[in-house]
């Protein structure tokens, strides 16, 4: 038997079947009467396609997973015979399409032992495939078939006669002709199946036409309404086009011409196409190329007003002219402020009492933050496809419970470009002169500078930093604020030397990787996953040489809502402890004393802890989201297991040596929770609770006397009050004891949480997790 077969009818029976529109019309269970759930759905005899894969090509689909193993969550599905008749059809044409022209299929539903409940099994055998045994591609010119390369095209003599792989194919063909100068190739296709002899016979025929260039570019603007002319002019549009008139022709370069268009904001609508009278066959060797935009508002006054666990309120306000002086200059003046409220000379009553107890545990929430840049964005840069963009700024910014960075003045200059597609590169130089004040016992605990004196030259003195970096994104989601399948990679480069104008302390290497991965499960679950990996390192590419000195804003710290959320903020890893209590002067020999706490319980409370980050940082993060089954548009819910670790390389905190390694992977802490996402206009907003079984580690205890201190201490010094340390104090001048400097403070190890409700962690968030 011998069928043939047009290029229209191949055309049609490419578009007879939609997959995810076929699992759109899985009949869900509504409660009526005899209706029988779909609690399996199973493939046999199928060899040459997964299961995975027939299930995208019929509706008859299974409950969710959860649902058939907990009855919660998920959607219920039901067995619908004329569905499932016409599923016969569905795998029958699918089969043929795949080259398998005598396969047969068949059902068979059993009981699957509750109740109405079923197994549905589709029963095929495939039979043998109908193969290619002859191909042949003509038109092919010395030319053209350089550029086709037909040893690498999907459709081969000898496999199975696919009808998707001829159509794929044709496109290659198609798309490698019309990226290197052929605007108008086209490819005819014909094929001749013979069922009986299980032999197929394939012809492709390619319409090249002839090789061309960007002759003409013409732009069609349409202003805004109300306005009569267009305020962008068409040499302005040419020159933020990346096609010139003479570049050999290539259907890539118009779809970058169009993304790049779009980007600028200028513009709520871009079209750049081959004009129609250049898409006809023709001998012309030049082409016209055609920009149709609509013009978008040139200026815009953005304010956004919120209110936060770690910074109470926050504003932030921004005016962009995004054609400052014409020639399409973008110009961003942008001033934002948090911990108002809270911070002078903003607060409100005697403790803030419209922020969260969150924030009166950290001292650099006292001062009002803020944020005021002005920065301009060239389109193109000496008429390169680059957008350099040239800041100076001044800000006040904090980190919970880590550091306060005061920056006088700021100035960047940064350079944007893809390197490849969806692959887009920031490089920049960054100058700022400021200073960064941490907790007194950070710094006492891990550079020994435990005096106010040593402490000021940090923390009181401006110094130069000069940072140079480089920002790598590779986004391939399907959605940005909630995606079900893709990937995303990112990697943060940053460095700070001397040579490149930096003050010799403040010398280190910086590396960021972030790593996640979605995958759709069903309809309403979505699998995630992300890694994080960080290192700092000295002015070589040794893990053996650790800086001496990391500036408290560029450690690295882990925990909170959107790390590992069965820690607070910045609470994983090692900790320092002030404590709460004032401590005792215990009598040694002569005229030495030890300052030390006592040792029932109550006298060894804790004020507050002091995250230590570190230099070398894992985290990773797994969660099951799971959308309501009532409001799947409003909410959803997580299952999360959380795990990771920051600590410091060559350096002794809390009884733990970490050896020079790359990752220190003895230890990492998983903590498991469960969280719930309502999606706002806002954005969605989160609310996690993780159970942490762990014990905060041990760390040095110290007592801070510069607000209060007793009898006998010294003010604005630090006191490591570890219970039977045996740091000697001795008076000084001024007949105070101080602590002999250069001592170790020994480690305190706080009481460990005994009860489940204790060690529960509570983490709110906006936006999405990762």
């Amino acid at each position: 038997m011998t069928r043939r077969w047009g290029f229209g009818a191949l055309v049609l029976a490419l578009a007879a079947l939609t997959p995810h529109a076929l699992r759109a019309q899985g009949i869900d269970c509504d409660g009526t009467p005899g209706e029988r759930e779909v609690r399996s759905l199973v493939f046999r005899g199928n060899q040459a396609f997964p299961s995975r894969e027939l299930e995208l090509r019929v509706s008859t689909t299974a409950s969710d997973f959860l649902q058939r193993r907990l009855h919660v969550f998920g959607t219920r599905r039901c067995l619908d015979s004329d569905a499932l008749r016409l599923d016969v059809g569905r795998l029958r044409v699918f089969y043929q399409r795949h080259g398998y022209y005598a396969a047969t299929v068949d059902t068979a539903v059993t009981s699957a032992g509750e109740g109405d409940a079923v197994q549905v099994a589709f029963l095929i055998d495939e039979g043998q495939p109908v193969l290619i045994d002859s191909l042949r591609i003509s038109g092919l010119d010395p030319a053209v078939r350089e550029i086709v390369d037909t040893s690498e095209l999907a459709l081969r003599k000898g496999i199975p006669f696919d009808r998707t792989k001829l159509q794929a194919t044709i496109d290659t063909i198609k798309g490698r002709l019309r990226n290197n100068g052929y605007p108008r190739a086209d490819v005819a296709a014909s094929y001749t199946v013979d069922t009986t002899a299980r032999r197929a016979s394939v012809g492709l025929t390619v319409l090249a036409g002839a090789r061309a260039r960007i002759g003409q570019i013409r732009v069609f603007s349409e202003p805004l309404p109300g306005q009569e002319a267009s305020r962008l002019g068409t040499p302005t549009v040419l020159r933020l086009a990346t096609v010139r008139g003479g570049d050999l022709y290539r259907d890539r370069d118009l779809i970058d011409a169009q993304r790049g268009l779009y980007q600028t904001d200028l513009f709520r609508s871009v079209e750049v196409r081959l004009a129609p009278d250049s898409a006809q066959q023709g001998a012309d060797s030049l082409v016209t190329v055609d920009i149709l935009v609509r013009e978008n508002y040139l200026r815009q006054l953005d304010t956004e007003i919120g209110w936060s666990v770690l910074d109470c309120f926050k504003d932030r306000t921004r005016f962009v002219d995004k054609s400052f002086l014409g020639e399409a200059r973008r110009v961003e003046l942008t001033a934002q402020i948090s911990k108002v409220g809270y911070g002078t000379p903003t607060r409100i009553g005697d403790n803030g009492r419209l922020c969260a107890n969150a924030i009166r545990d950290d001292p650099f929430s006292e001062k009002l933050n803020y944020f005021t840049s002005a920065s301009l964005r060239l389109p193109t840069l000496f008429g390169f496809r680059a957008s350099p963009t040239f800041s100076v700024y001044s800000e006040r910014r904090s980190e919970y419970q880590a550091f306060l960075r005061t920056t006088l003045v700021g100035g960047e200059a940064s350079f944007s470009r893809d390197v490849a597609r969806d692959l887009p590169l920031r490089l920049a130089y960054t100058v700022e002169f400021g200073r960064t004040e941490a907790p007194p016992a950070l710094l006492c605990a891990l550079f020994s500078f435990c005096d106010a004196d040593s402490r000021a030259f940090i923390t009181d003195q401006n110094r130069r930093l000069a940072v140079a970096s480089a920002h790598l994104d590779r986004i391939r989601t399907d959605n940005p604020f909630a995606p079900r399948s893709g990937t995303v990679l990112r990697l943060d480069l940053r460095t700070s030397l001397r040579e490149l104008g930096s003050d010799p302390r403040l010398e280190f290497l910086k590396g960021l990787s972030d790593a996640s991965v979605y995958k759709a499960l069903g309809t309403g679950a979505t699998f995630a996953a992300r890694l994080r990996l960080g290192t700092v390192l000295g002015r070589t590419l040794s893990f053996t040489d650790a800086p001496a000195f990391i500036p408290p804003e560029e450690r690295l710290y882990a925990g909170g809502a959107a790390s590992v959320r069965g820690f607070q903020q910045n609470a994983l890893g090692d900790l320092i402890y002030i404590a709460e209590n004032a401590p005792a002067i215990v009598p040694g020999n002569g005229d030495t004393v030890y300052v030390r706490l006592g040792a029932g319980v109550d006298s060894q409370a804790v004020r507050r802890v002091v995250p230590v980050g570190g230099n070398s940082l894992i985290v990773a993060n797994f969660e099951l989201r799971l959308r309501s089954r009532y409001f799947p548009e409003l909410l959803q819910y997580t299952l999360f297991v959380d795990g990771g670790d920051v600590w410091s390389r060559q350096t002794l905190i809390g009884q733990r040596s970490h050896a020079a390694s790359k990752l220190f992977l003895n230890g990492l802490k998983w903590t498991p929770g469960i969280g719930v996402r309502v999606f706002t206009p806002v954005g969605p907003f989160q609310a996690n609770v993780g159970y942490n079984p762990f014990a905060q580690p041990p760390g040095a205890i110290y007592f801070d006397a510069s607000a209060a201190p007793p009898s006998g201490l010294a003010p604005l010094s630090l006191y490591c009050v570890t219970p039977g340390n045996t740091i000697p104090a001795v008076r000084n001048a001024a007949g105070q004891y101080e602590q002999v400097a250069g001592a170790r403070c020994t480690d305190f190890t706080p009481p460990r949480k005994t009860s489940f409700l204790s060690r529960l962690t509570f983490t709110f968030s906006i936006g999405p997790d990762f």
